[in-house]
Order: C-alpha cells, then structure tokens, then sequence
C-alpha cells in the first residue's frame, strides 16, 4: 500500500504504525522529494506507536508499506520551526479514526480520535495550551495519549503533535488497560512547562495509579516522566482510584496538588503539598481537603482549585465530578459542582455551593489564574452517554470565565467568542412564533426579558431530537428527547427569574448561558444534523429584545481542513 503526500523543506512526520499477523516488526518505507529512502522500523506491539522522520526535504513524497504484515493508523506532518502558529497537517486517518467533518463547527474538536477531559490547561509562550485525554487511533476509548493544542484567542486553535504517549508496554500487550491519565500543567520561567498526570495500569500492585511529572522545554517534545506520588494515603478504606493530579501555588507560598479519590462511603478530595521550589520531589499528603458522602463507591475526579479575583479576591473556588453520581429527580448523572470558600493552604472553608451546568454536559472543568483573569474548560460530554461499541465524537466547552459577583458563582463565555460574529447586522427574533432559519446551524441568539415573569419558549428545528428551551414562570427548563424510546433526563433551574439569555447553536452541542452565566445549561446532540431554524413564542410584552446573530466556524486547523 501506498500513501502520497507533498512536504515542504525541513518538515517532520509522525507514522503511527503496528506489525500484523505475528510480525516480529511493523516496517514503513518514506521516500522523499531528493529520492532518498528511509525505513521506519516498528516494535512488537498490539496497537499503534509512533516513529519519526525529521528534516525532511521539500517535494512529493510517498509511504509504502506491505498491508498483510503492517497497518498505519495515522500520518502527520508539521515544521518545527512555526508548528506553534501553523500546526500539524493531517495526511493520513482511517474510517475509525477519522474526524466528525460534519459537528462542533464553533468548538475545539480534536483532528482524528477519541477525546475527553481538558488537562493542562495552561499560558505559555503568548498562547492558551489545551491538554485533553485521547486515543488518536479511533473515536472509541482506548489506551490514553494527551493530545495538545493552543491558541491565540481562546477561539481559534492550532492542532499539535500528540504530546505525551503511554509507556511502551500499555501499548504492546492489549490486555494491559490504562495509560496517561488527566493531570495539569505549570508555566515555567523559561517559557516550558512542567506537567503532572496520572499513569494508570489496571490491576499493578500495590496500587493502580501513581502520579507523574515531566518536562517540555519546547512546548512539543516532552523530557522523561519520573513519579512524584506512588503511594495512596492512610485514609482508612482508600480505594484504588487515586488520580488528575492539579497543581498550583498555594497562598502559603508552596506547591499544592489536588488528587480524586474515595472510599466506599465518600467521595474525596486529597490535598498535597512540597516546599520544593521545582515542585518535583517531597511531595507528602496533608490531609483530605473535602468529601461528598456517597453510595456509588465511586470517586471525586478532576478536581481543581483557582483563586478568583474582583469582587472575589481572597476566595478560592474548587471544582469537581461526582463521577457515578445521580440526581434522583432530574436523572442527571456524573454531576460537578463548584464550591467558593476561604483557603489557607491546608484547609478549605466553603461558603457556597453552586452546580456549574444543568445540562451535565460540562465535565471534568479545569480552571486558571490567568494573566486575565480566572477561567476554565470543560468536555462537552458526560460518561452515561459512552458506550464501548459506538463510536463517540465530542467537543470542548467555551472557554469560561469564573467570576464571583453579588454573592454568587457565574461562568460566562470568555469574551473573544464574539469574534465568531459574522460581519452583518443581528436578525430580530419576533415573539410570534415566526421561525428564523440558521445558517449552517450555527448562530448566537440573545433574549433579553421583561419584567413580568411570563412563560415563552425558544423551539430549536432538529430532524432528529426535541429540542427547546421553556419558562414556566418559576422554571427554566431545556426539554431534550432523543430519538426511540429510552427516556431522558430533565434539564432544568428552579426557583429562578431570568432577565437574559445568550444562547450558542453549534452541529451537535448547544450551549445556554442564563444572566450572564449565573446558571448554565450544556447539552451535546448526538447527531450531524443542524438546527434549522428557530421559533420564539411568548405572550405581548414578555420579550423585551430577542436578535440572532450568524456566526463563522472556529479557524483552527480542524475546521479549515474541513
């Protein structure tokens, strides 16, 4: 078989590979432009790894390679020099690694794979990082890998080489399940970072997961990963989830890393600590930050703790997924909740209590103290929709702002979203129930409401799914029916009197943001299809000002291929 692709001068390519029908070795033959050719050479495994080819000579080029004895997943190329600005350039995929072309238009989606949780969320080097979990060789879970991308304005993202690879022998023997865990990154002063995640290996003894760091100088390639925390605390019952290792600097001036965990009983947040100023060695367990009584025996993953400023200088808020929890009402699963509180570097005093998003499609956030503010991420997504035999594209989250104000939590979209505005003037939304069709499903539609408390609801066309937002006058509820039978959950805020709406409609995900983003609502839509259009009805004077406004995809290199 025979793969043809163009390179410019100097370039490097990525082969992801693997060696079929008992092969010894995987072999991939590359000849470039100036004829010279050079074998890449594969070890024994059972899924894909990475060889490499650098500086690389402009012109057409070609992979070949024998079907019967060695499968190729994935090809990329990308210049070292500017990969930053200009990113990777995907020239091989597969049918079961291939992108979604036709969804998440708006939102970061990776360009081949599975992905879930945001990780690493970081500043460097004048861009925003993102770090998410995935598995580049189908869009089922597999294997964890990171996988990495930037961005200028939070919007606009460059794929990047994949960026941490699990050890060797995750990847040679199926049988071994786990690999390269959520985790964090810090900036460092010389313009890298350092990371930590977690490394997992179901059934390694004494325990499953340890906590790792490592180095990447050059925001690309990554330095060896060494442990950091191998061993679970003397926690009575401590179960053996003991993972997302986030790390911040304390208001005590030290190190601080959060890990998720639990016993049978409670779901937990561990608290960390090292007065090592590199933040590599010494670190030692200080104590169980907060635990959420539980029945599910499940853990507290992802947490996070940023420091918020404004009005809320001198709070903390901390985040976390109740992974396996349920809302006995709504039938809401894997819910996540964000506590604001005082924190002194050992203990954690709340004083509210918010659940960041009633969509439950806003998983596993992880939040900053960036140089503009705090905010964070989420995937678009919630675990009770996976199935191992389906396949499952997904989304990040808008960037969001955390933001205390008047005694409460919001989390609004970053500002930059506006700049996905289209060059032309809003359309109004009349009352009336007249629709308004969508431009290639994507629009942001903005309700401002009148005093009167009155009901109205904002119906979203979809082929497939029921799809619309309703107020009772107490009730705001986004009413979501799937196609078949099986019920869904309800998404719904009580006891609320909202003054505005800004809703985002992308291909398969609609983000609701209520006053500005006091409440939010996220739900994915497991479908290519568009909403094409929309109806608002409500009765004479419930609508102060309803306008939509057609936007443009995001500009990253996934939509541009598209």
């Amino acid at each position: 078989m025979t793969i043809e692709f163009t390179l410019a001068r100097g370039e490097t390519l990525h082969v992801f590979q693997k060696p079929l029908a008992g092969a010894g070795a995987s072999r991939v033959t590359l000849t470039t432009g100036d004829g010279k050719a050079l074998t890449l050479v594969g070890p024994v495994s059972d899924d894909f790894t990475r060889t490499e080819a650098t500086d690389l000579a402009a012109g057409p080029a070609r992979l070949a390679f024998d079907p019967a004895t060695t499968a190729v997943s994935l090809v990329y190329a990308f210049d070292p020099e500017d990969v930053m600005t200009s990113g990777i350039r995907t020239l091989f995929t597969t049918e079961r690694n291939a992108t979604n072309a036709a969804r998440y238009r708006l939102h970061y989606t990776p360009p081949f794979g599975w992905m879930n949780d945001p990780n690493g969320l970081s500043e460097a080097g004048g861009l925003l990082h993102l770090f998410y979990q995935h598995y580049p060789h189908s869009l089922r879970w597999n294997t964890m890998h990171w996988g990495h991308a930037a961005t200028a304005n939070g919007i606009d993202w460059v794929q990047l080489p994949i960026f941490l690879l699990p050890r060797p022998e995750l990847l040679a023997d199926d049988a071994k399940i786990g690999g390269v865990f959520s985790g964090s990154a810090v900036s460092q002063a010389d313009g890298g970072m350092r990371v930590y995640y977690t490394d997992r290996q179901d059934d390694r003894l004494p325990n499953w997961e340890w906590q790792m760091t490592a180095e990447a100088r050059d925001l690309v390639g990554i330095g060896a990963s060494t442990p950091v925390v191998s061993e679970t605390p003397a926690v009575p019952g401590f179960g053996k989830n003991f993972r997302d290792p986030y790390v911040f600097k304390g208001p005590d001036g030290l190190w601080k890393m959060l890990l998720g965990g639990g016993t049978d009983t409670a779901a937990m947040v561990l608290l960390y600590e090292t007065e090592d100023a590199a933040g590599t060695s010494g670190w030692r367990f200080a104590g169980v930050l907060h635990q959420e009584p539980t029945t599910q025996k499940l853990p507290a993953e992802c947490p996070c703790m940023v420091a918020l400023d404004g009005e809320g200088e001198g709070l903390f808020v901390l985040v976390l997924g109740l992974l396996g929890s349920r809302d006995e009402v709504s039938r809401r699963r894997n819910i996540t909740v964000a506590m604001i509180g005082r924190f002194d570097g050992k203990t954690f005093e709340p004083i509210a209590r918010e659940e960041l998003d009633y969509g439950t499609d806003c998983y596993a956030f992880q939040g900053i103290a960036g140089k503009d503010g705090a905010f964070g991420i989420s995937w678009a997504a919630n675990w009770t929709d996976v199935f191992k035999e389906r396949d499952f594209p997904s989304a990040m989250t808008f960037p969001r702002r955390l933001v205390w104000k008047d005694g409460a939590l919001s989390t609004p979209p970053i500002e930059a979203v506006t700049a996905l505005r289209l060059p032309e003037p809003a359309l109004e939304v009349p009352p009336t129930g007249a629709a308004v069709p969508l431009r290639d499903g994507l629009a942001e539609i903005e309700i401002a409401i009148g005093a009167g408390g009155e009901p109205f609801e904002l119906a979203f066309a979809h082929p497939e799914f029921g799809l619309a937002l309703g107020y009772s006058g107490t009730t705001l509820e986004l009413h979501f029916k799937a196609p078949g039978t099986r019920p869904s959950p309800r998404y719904f805020i009580e006891d609320i009197a909202p003054r505005r709406l800004r809703i985002f409609v992308d291909v398969g995900l609609i983000e609701i943001y209520v006053d500005d983003g006091r409440w939010c609502i996220t739900k994915r839509i497991d479908s290519d299809a568009p909403v094409g259009s929309v109806t608002l009805s409500a009765p004479p004077g419930t609508i102060a000002a309803a306008t939509l406004r057609h936007l443009r995809p995001q500009a990253g290199a996934s939509a541009s291929s598209r």
